[in-house]
């Protein structure tokens, strides 16, 4: 019995130890997820590339978040409820941010990708007014170059700009599918992750 009683307490000293750890890791997460977001976001521009490009990294970086907030939230069990029903607010506030963000990035994505179709389309349309003035003087041509080369080149820049309208789209159209997924999974995880302290704080509360 006396060694039963007496190998109670260190159990229960190492069930805290390991969570000291966790809130510790837990806040060097959070911390670091932080320092590294304001980094990227300065100087800030505010432009469609701009925000595309943070939210892009604050989606890759985003699971970190997660993790650190989920480590803090276990690591305040039995210890602190009010951190725990803080950390619970916060998390759940970031759940819905994220999904905003989510619907932020499809602005942005459709945006994008019309302004890089539009810029490719400008710039095939002054290289085809070129091609049309020189077609149109012919006589100010270099010897070896006729009509038909004119033509034919007109042909190949008009199949160029095709090709770099699709490629354009298509990588606006997976850069947001894996901004969004990733913003709509970690929120939904940080949904989840404030709901469940919310429940443990009321339990142990």
């Amino acid at each position: 019995m006396a060694y039963v009683s007496a190998s109670v307490p260190g159990k229960l000293d190492g069930s805290y130890s390991i969570k000291n750890i966790c809130r510790v890791v837990g806040l060097v997460c959070v911390a670091g997820f932080i320092f590294d977001m304001l980094v990227l976001t300065l100087p800030p521009q505010f432009g469609v590339e701009w925000r595309i490009g943070v939210i892009q990294q604050f989606a890759n970086r985003s699971i970190i978040l997660l993790f650190g907030l989920a480590l803090i939230i276990f690591g305040s069990q039995g210890n602190s409820t009010s951190r725990m029903r803080l950390m619970a607010k916060v998390s759940m506030g970031l759940g819905v941010l994220f999904f905003l963000l989510s619907l932020l990035s499809v602005v942005d994505s459709v945006r994008l990708s019309q302004r890089a179709v539009s810029n490719i389309s400008t710039q095939e349309s002054e290289l085809q007014t070129q091609l049309r003035d020189a077609q149109a003087n012919p006589e100010g041509l270099p010897d070896n170059v006729n009509l038909e080369d004119l033509t034919q080149f007109s042909q190949q820049l008009t199949a160029q700009a095709d090709t770099l309208k699709k490629n354009a789209q298509r990588t606006v159209l997976k850069t947001g599918i894996s901004n969004i997924g990733n913003l709509v999974l970690v929120g939904a995880g940080l949904l989840a992750l404030g709901r469940g302290g919310m429940r443990l704080s009321r339990t142990k509360g």
